[in-house]
């Protein structure tokens, strides 16, 4: 599910919300819980994030390393200024929301 997980930043939430669907199907598979309990106590008792939170771990270790990075040709990547343009949605625009 985190493949290519800094570009989810993007994403729009309904298709986070499918993510989440799957992650809580195969949680409940896993400890084989029954269909009373409630998905929020299956994630508490296994310490899963939301995708959301996940993805914005990763993102921002992914980011961070590209900006410590000592390749010459990442260093000549322009750095990223999430002003402009506004009306894009970026990858890190994860990072910058709540």
């Amino acid at each position: 599910m985190s493949y290519a997980s800094p570009v989810w930043g993007a994403a729009a939430k309904s298709h986070l919300i499918k993510l989440e669907s799957a992650q809580n199907i195969i949680a409940r598979q896993i400890t084989n819980s029954p269909w009373f309990i409630r998905n929020r106590y299956i994630a508490k008792e296994l310490k899963l994030q939301s995708m959301k939170e996940y993805f914005k771990k990763l993102s921002t270790n992914f980011f961070d390393k590209i900006e410590n990075s000592i390749n010459p040709a990442i260093q000549e990547i322009p750095k990223y200024d999430p002003s402009h343009p506004k009306e894009k949605r970026r990858s890190r625009t994860l990072l910058l929301s709540d």
